[in-house]
């Protein structure tokens, strides 16, 4: 059976698990960085004023960032594209396991992309549910003719 659906969502984790791997690379690249420094330099360079509220406000959290965070970041955004770049080969490849593991990864995420909508609904996260919820039921799709066929 060809499946070209298999193929899109495998082309669509292998993306998210290239983004993971340059988030892993960007935020590692920053390890040795002042955060706080760069930060309120750039801010100065686009004529925010570091005091006013806002500002001030995303200096603070920066304050907080450790070294430690930033291997803990680089370290979960390298297993999450890991994790990612095996799924898009096992649904390249037609693996029954990967299937199964689209599915339900997929299913985790409703409840939050749905509660990501109660709290503010825009175009990004309907959008975001309306995908996750094709990809879920299409796999769920693909999982029932592949139990057809080995019956």
């Amino acid at each position: 059976m060809t499946l070209i659906g298999l193929n899109a969502i495998a082309l669509l984790e292998g993306f998210k698990g290239l983004l993971a791997l340059l988030i892993a690379v960007g935020v590692n690249s920053l390890a040795g960085a002042n955060f706080h420094h760069t930060l309120e330099t750039s801010m100065l360079q686009l004529n925010m004023v570091p005091t006013d509220e806002y500002p001030s406000l995303l200096l603070g959290i920066v304050e907080g960032i450790t070294r430690e965070n930033v291997i803990f970041v680089t370290l979960l955004a390298s297993l999450y594209a890991c994790v990612r770049f095996v799924v898009a080969y096992g649904l390249w490849h037609r693996l029954r396991w990967t299937e199964w593991f689209a599915f339900l990864s997929g299913s985790i995420y409703i409840p939050f992309e749905l509660y990501a909508i109660y709290e503010e609904a825009n175009v990004l996260t309907v959008g975001v549910l309306a995908l996750n919820v094709i990809i879920v039921a299409y796999m769920y799709w693909v999982l029932k003719q592949n139990s057809k066929t080995t019956v």
